[in-house]
C-alpha cells in the first residue's frame, strides 16, 4: 500500500516540480533576481507564519490520526462531525488574525524587511496584505485533503497543487507585464482558488454536507491537546524563515531570491520523495500505532529512514556535480548563478539529514507525539540563529553555516527522542 500510493504521489510530485520549474524559470527571467522578486518573495512571510500557526488543525500529520479512531470492533468511526467543527473553528480563526495583520503591518514591516527601501517597503505593505487571503484558501484545501488522505484518495490530492502552479505561472505570463508585482500575487489567489476547487471534488459522495453546520469544542478540545506542539513546530519553522529573510534582505538586491532558489532545487527532491513517501506512510503508520503492531510499526520507520536518507545521499551527489546545468536549465543565464550555487552547497549537505528528519517526524506524529518533534525543531531553530549571528562577519556564508548546522542537530534530537520512546 505504501510504495503504490507513494509510487502514484511521486508522479503527481514530479508534475508539480515541473510546473514549478516553469515557474521559477519565468520568474527569473521575466521578473529577474533582484529588487521586484525580492518583495515577491518576502511577501510569503507572514501569510506563510499565518498558515503555520493553523496548521495543526490542517496538516496531516495531525489530523489523520485524529480522525482516524476506531470502534470496538476495530472499524474507523464516522470522522465528519469532527472534520465540521475542525473546519469552521479554522477558517473562523485565520479570517481574525488575517485582518489583524492587514490592519497592523506598517507598524512591524520594516523589521521583517530591514533592507528594503522605503519605496519597496510600501509596495511590500501593499502585496502582504493582498496576500493574506491565500492561507486560509489553502488552509481549508489542506483540511480537505487530510480527509481524502485518511480514506486513501491520492489522487486529487496530488493534483490540486498543479493548478496553484498554473495560476501562478498565468499571473507571471499575463497579469505581471500589466500590473507589476501586484500581479504576481494576483496569480497567486488564483492559483490558490483553483487548487481549492479541484479539491473539493474529493469530498463527493461523502454527504459532508449533511453534517457540516455542526460544530463542537469538544473536538477542538482534543485535537488542540494532540496538536498545540505540532502549531509551534510550524511557527518555529515560520519563524525561522522569517529571520532568514530579515537577514538575507541586508545582503544586498538579489540575495534572498538567489537563496531561496538554491532552496527550490532541494526541496524538488524531498517533495518528489520524501513527501510522496511519508504521505502515503501516514495513514499505515496510524493504524499500526492504533492497532498496537508496535514491531511492525518501527520496522516500517526503520526502512524508509533508511532508504530516504540513502536518496537523499545520491541525490545530494549528483545535484552537486550538475549543479551548473541545474541552475542555467532551472533560472536561466543569470548573474546571480554563482550566488544561487554558493548557497545550494548548504542545501545539499543538509538533504540526506532532512529527508531523514522528515521519516522521523511523520513516524512521530503518527504515534500522536508531536512534543518530541517541537523540542528537536526548537533547539535546531535556536542553533541556527546563534551560529547566523555568531557568524555574521563573514556574509553571505553565515546563511549556509545555519543551514547545515540546523539540519545536523535537528536530525540528532529527533533521533534521539524517537529512540527513547517507549512502545510496549
Amino acid at each position: 500500500m505504501i510504495i503504490k500510493n507513494s509510487l502514484l504521489l511521486a508522479i503527481f510530485s514530479i508534475l508539480s516540480v515541473l510546473m514549478g520549474i516553469v515557474r521559477d524559470r519565468l520568474l527569473a527571467t521575466s521578473v529577474g533576481i533582484g529588487s521586484t522578486l525580492d518583495i515577491y518573495n518576502a511577501a510569503f512571510r507572514l501569510p506563510d507564519f499565518l498558515y503555520a500557526m493553523s496548521l495543526a488543525f490542517v496538516t496531516a500529520g495531525t489530523v489523520v490520526p485524529f480522525l482516524t479512531i476506531e470502534n470496538k470492533n476495530g472499524d474507523i468511526i464516522d470522522s465528519r462531525h469532527k472534520f465540521s467543527s475542525i473546519s469552521l473553528f479554522f477558517a473562523g480563526m485565520a479570517s481574525l488574525i488575517g485582518v489583524v495583520i492587514v490592519i497592523t503591518l506598517p507598524m512591524y514591516a520594516h523589521l521583517i524587511v530591514p533592507g528594503f527601501t522605503p519605496e519597496q517597503l510600501s509596495i511590500f505593505i501593499s502585496v502582504t496584505r493582498i496576500l493574506m487571503i491565500q492561507p486560509i484558501i489553502l488552509g481549508i484545501t489542506s483540511l480537505i485533503s487530510c480527509f481524502a488522505q485518511m480514506k486513501n484518495h491520492f489522487v486529487l490530492y496530488g493534483i490540486a497543487p498543479l493548478g496553484y502552479s498554473f495560476g501562478i505561472i498565468f499571473g507571471i505570463i499575463y497579469l505581471f507585464p500589466v500590473y507589476g508585482v501586484h500581479g504576481l500575487i494576483y496569480g497567486v489567489i488564483i492559483g490558490a482558488i483553483i487548487s481549492f476547487f479541484i479539491q473539493v471534488w474529493s469530498l463527493r459522495g461523502t454527504r459532508m454536507i449533511e453534517v457540516l453546520p455542526y460544530f463542537s469544542w469538544k473536538h477542538i478540545r482534543e485535537l488542540f491537546k494532540l496538536s498545540y506542539p505540532r502549531t509551534g513546530v510550524n511557527i518555529l519553522t515560520q519563524s525561522r524563515n522569517i529571520f532568514f529573510t530579515a537577514f538575507a534582505t541586508t545582503l544586498g538586491p538579489g540575495a534572498l531570491s538567489s537563496f531561496l532558489f538554491a532552496q527550490r532545487i532541494t526541496d524538488a527532491v524531498q517533495q518528489i520523495i520524501q513527501q510522496s513517501v511519508t504521505t502515503a506512510s501516514l495513514p499505515v503508520l496510524s493504524k499500526e500505532f492504533v492497532e498496537n503492531r508496535f514491531e511492525e510499526y518501527k520496522h516500517v520507520i526503520k526502512k524508509y529512514v533508511l532508504v530516504l536518507g540513502a536518496i537523499g545521499f545520491f541525490a545530494s551527489s549528483a545535484i552537486f556535480f550538475l549543479q551548473d546545468y541545474l541552475i542555467v536549465l532551472l533560472y536561466g543565464n543569470t548573474e546571480s548563478h554563482s550566488l544561487i550555487a554558493f548557497f545550494l552547497i548548504g542545501f545539499l549537505i543538509a538533504l540526506p539529514l532532512q529527508m531523514m528528519i522528515g521519516y522521523f517526524t511523520i513516524g512521530l506524529y503518527s504515534a500522536k507525539d508531536t512534543k518530541s518533534v517541537f523540542y528537536s525543531n526548537f533547539i535546531s531553530t535556536i542553533t541556527a540563529v546563534l551560529t547566523c549571528y555568531s557568524t555574521v562577519h563573514l556574509g553571505n556564508i553565515s546563511l549556509v553555516y545555519s543551514v547545515v548546522v540546523m539540519a545536523l542537530v535537528n536530525f540528532i534530537f529527533i533521533f534521539i527522542f524517537y529512540t527513547k520512546k517507549k512502545l510496549v
